[in-house]
């Protein structure tokens, strides 16, 4: 049985193709794929460069197990780069962050915590999950999401607050691979 389900994704570092790398990537795992716009977020370190997040969606007959096992390898396989951002070196860094946000009305903490806090905490998270499925009921809070944006957005400070970006999906995918599945 096909259970529904929304990843949170972002990227602050090759933040174009770690998005187009996830969108290539993801879709072929989820049926009735769906992806919000774009949003940009300042990171919470003043000197990096500024995230792109987005939420995609769809359904899966993968296990939660099997699904955060999948996320992880596609991480990996976007690998990671030197980041070198307003001259501070920030070290070697992960492209592109997965995280299982909702999978069904599952609540778990194993293999990976969902529903995932960040809905509730950040509004790159709820804003666009809300662009998709404002109506989506949260497991544990019992409340719509478009409900607790609602109380959430008028309430951001400014450090918080999430701007669309016009994004162009025409570029290429990367063809990233982690070393582990190159050797």
């Amino acid at each position: 049985m096909a259970v529904q389900v929304y990843l949170g994704v972002g990227s602050n570092l090759n933040r174009e193709n770690a998005l187009r790398f996830a969108k290539a990537r993801i879709e072929q795992l989820l049926d009735d794929f769906k992806m919000s716009s774009v949003w940009a977020s300042r990171a919470v370190r003043e000197a990096e460069p500024e995230y792109y997040n987005m939420v995609m969606g769809g359904k899966t007959k993968l296990s939660l197990e099997d699904l955060c096992k999948t996320l992880t390898e596609i991480e990996a396989d976007a690998g990671s780069e030197l980041m070198f951002h307003n001259g501070t070196n920030f070290g070697v860094k992960r492209r592109l962050d997965i995280d299982v946000l909702l999978y069904g009305d599952t609540v778990a903490t194993e293999p990976c915590k969902v529903p995932r806090h960040d809905i509730q905490d950040y509004p790159f998270v709820l804003c666009p999950l809300c662009e998709l499925d404002p109506d989506i009921i949260h497991p544990l809070l019992k409340l719509r999401a478009g409900d607790i944006w609602a109380e959430m957005e008028p309430r951001l400070p400014e450090k918080m607050k999430v701007t669309e970006v016009k994004f162009d999906w025409s570029g290429a995918a990367p063809q990233w691979h982690s070393e582990s599945k190159a050797n």
